[in-house]
């Protein structure tokens, strides 16, 4: 069987952590070793003298080079990625994503099903009337269109991070999600744009899992596994979520830089992707003010406030975001 290690990227969540750490040690089939990579503000001295266990601290708080500083530290074939508020809900879950690395060669990486309880952020970002309304109503659908949005396939991935449904079991998917995933060491970081890096360090950045994913996806498959075997909940404690309008700001600043890697990728206009954030973007922006006056709600005005920031810098950095820096 492939040999496996696991990558955990952390900061100042230390009884998450602890928790994650001793639920991958118990399970039935564990990894060689458990990658920590810290950067909290004060360093975690409880896995020191484990040797199981290798301990990284950084003062970059920047989750994708925290994640990119494991693999620089790994010898397996196998990483297994994880956020620091994972819990794991099946401790077969490690032999189960592994054996699907066997039904093909090609397989480069696996995104088992992630169990979400979004009610924290769920809660704070305001719903869309339209969105619902459009159930219903087939010229509401069709509005969405006109902003840049359109139907895509199950485990397909679009301009400006758009993604389909997730698809049926063993089906292919051209992104990893975020909390968890699995991947072939051999092909990460290959014709990566590490100018995602300095994004995150300006609170710029956003979907590095995904863009992470769907540059593998061209070197081979990504296989969906959809036996529930992880489980997610820790937005209340997320730094991405403790600011709806900075979130806001992130998403709408990083869809420029995912359309741009969409262009970059599949050989095709920058132009287009563009003019397509553009769209998409000021679309996002009416629909949200339309909703407000349908139904008025505080949380959507910073969520309107982000966006337009976001937009408005992703337009200065229009540019800079085009160039393709090849290493760090």
């Amino acid at each position: 069987m492939l040999s496996f290690e696991t990558v955990i990227a952390t900061c100042n969540r230390p009884a998450s952590l602890e928790k994650l750490v001793n639920q991958i040690l118990s399970c039935s089939f564990g990894p060689e070793r458990v990658i920590i990579v810290d950067s909290s503000d004060i360093k975690n001295n409880l896995f020191q003298n484990n040797k199981q266990i290798t301990y990284i601290h950084t003062r970059r708080k920047n989750q994708p080079y925290q994640r990119f500083l494991g693999c620089q530290r790994s010898q397996s074939d196998i990483l297994f990625f994880f956020d620091d508020d994972i819990e794991i809900v099946d401790k077969n879950c490690f032999k189960k994503v592994l054996n699907t690395y066997n039904f093909d060669e090609s397989i480069v990486g696996v995104q088992p099903k992630i169990e979400y309880h979004n009610s924290f952020l769920d809660n704070k970002i305001p719903k869309s009337l339209l969105r619902e309304g459009a159930k219903n109503f087939s010229f509401l659908e069709s509005l969405k269109y006109l902003s840049g949005s359109k139907k895509i396939l199950p485990g397909k991935m679009w301009l400006a991070g758009l993604r389909g449904k997730l698809p049926k079991n063993l089906s292919k998917v051209e992104w990893f999600n975020g909390p968890a995933f699995s991947v072939k060491r051999e092909y990460l970081y290959k014709n990566f744009n590490f100018s995602l890096f300095s994004l995150y360090d300006s609170c710029l950045g956003k979907a590095e899992d995904a863009i992470l994913g769907y540059t593998i996806s061209k070197k081979g498959k990504i296989i969906y596994f959809s036996d529930v075997v992880f489980f997610h909940k820790g937005q209340q404690t997320s730094t991405y979520t403790a600011s709806i309008s900075l979130l806001a700001k992130r998403v709408a600043y990083s869809r420029l830089y995912l359309s741009y890697e969409y262009s970059r990728l599949n050989k095709t206009s920058y132009m287009i992707s563009f003019l397509h954030f553009n769209v998409f973007l000021l679309g996002r922006v009416l629909t949200q003010i339309i909703n407000q006056f349908i139904s008025y709600e505080g949380n959507r005005n910073k969520l309107i406030l982000g966006s337009l920031i976001g937009y408005l810098l992703a337009l200065r950095d229009c540019l800079k975001l085009k160039k393709f820096q090849k290493d760090v």
